[in-house]
């Protein structure tokens, strides 16, 4: 009883550490971390501005970058520091600044007081910060992930790449997976709708968020979503069992596919 209680902890022990141990389990945590802070910071800038529109409305209506408007906000705040000059400090459109210079005069917004224009300079400050951490993680994961996982990185592009292996808990279980599933891979409620009730069945999941599927008719993502599960599934059998590059020769297979099917 003792030597089974033993084989069987061993046996646990081994099977926790593959499904997301070590360099993978930091990747997971990295994307989930990604996605987090992408959360928060859309969150506090949809916050940021509908407060700041109290004061300058048209600032939004003409700056649609939300780095950019959270830039001008931290920096210059009032309308009343609004001119050309001070625009071009953070704004290099010089048509745009002569524009923003104008509606800053003749705004319909309110008069706001000291104490809330430093509030909200300060919190637009913060909110930036949670994009230059955001981009710090995101350049890590990336060199990570193409040291330890070189070809599904290449191939599926470090995020997606990412999820796919957060979605199946291991390089080994994506690497043994049929290309049927990957291709399948988030489309979970889809396929459960379609069992249950005889809806049309999911063509793709995740994999639909491949910059190649945008490049495609929609009548041919199906075919694309195939071709792109095939490699995607070969590439994290070249990474499961050694570390030959060989992505080189798959994204052109599939960059040709793509062109195929525009």
């Amino acid at each position: 009883a003792e030597k089974l209680r033993k084989k069987i902890i061993e046996k646990t022990k081994k099977e926790v550490k593959e499904k997301l141990g070590g360099k993978e389990g930091h990747i997971v945590k990295a994307i989930n971390m990604l996605e987090d802070l992408d959360l928060t910071f859309n969150m506090l800038f949809e916050a940021v501005r509908d407060w700041y529109s109290l004061h300058f409305p048209e600032l939004f209506k003409l700056v649609k970058e939300p780095e950019k408007s959270l830039e001008l906000i931290a920096n210059l705040t009032t309308r009343e520091q609004f001119s050309m000059e001070n625009i071009l400090r953070y704004y290099g459109n010089e048509a745009l600044a002569k524009e923003l210079e104008a509606k800053a005069k003749e705004s319909t917004g309110a008069e706001i007081s000291k104490e809330n224009a430093n509030q909200i300079k300060a919190i637009a400050k913060k909110v930036l910060e949670i994009k230059e951490c955001r981009e710090a993680l995101s350049k890590m994961l990336e060199a990570e992930m193409l040291a330890e996982i070189p070809n599904l990185t290449k191939v599926a592009g470090a995020f997606l790449g990412a999820k796919l292996l957060r979605e199946t808990k291991s390089l080994k279980r994506l690497a043994f997976l049929p290309s049927s599933t990957i291709q399948l891979i988030g489309a979970e409620k889809a396929l459960f709708k379609h069992l249950r009730s005889g809806t049309k069945p999911p063509k793709h999941g995740m994999i639909l968020q491949h910059p190649l599927m945008r490049k495609v008719k929609r009548e041919h993502r199906g075919k694309m979503a195939r071709a792109l599960a095939n490699k995607i599934s070969i590439a994290a059998k070249a990474d499961y069992f050694g570390k030959k590059d060989i992505s080189s020769a798959l994204i052109k297979e599939l960059e040709e596919k793509a062109e195929k099917l525009k």
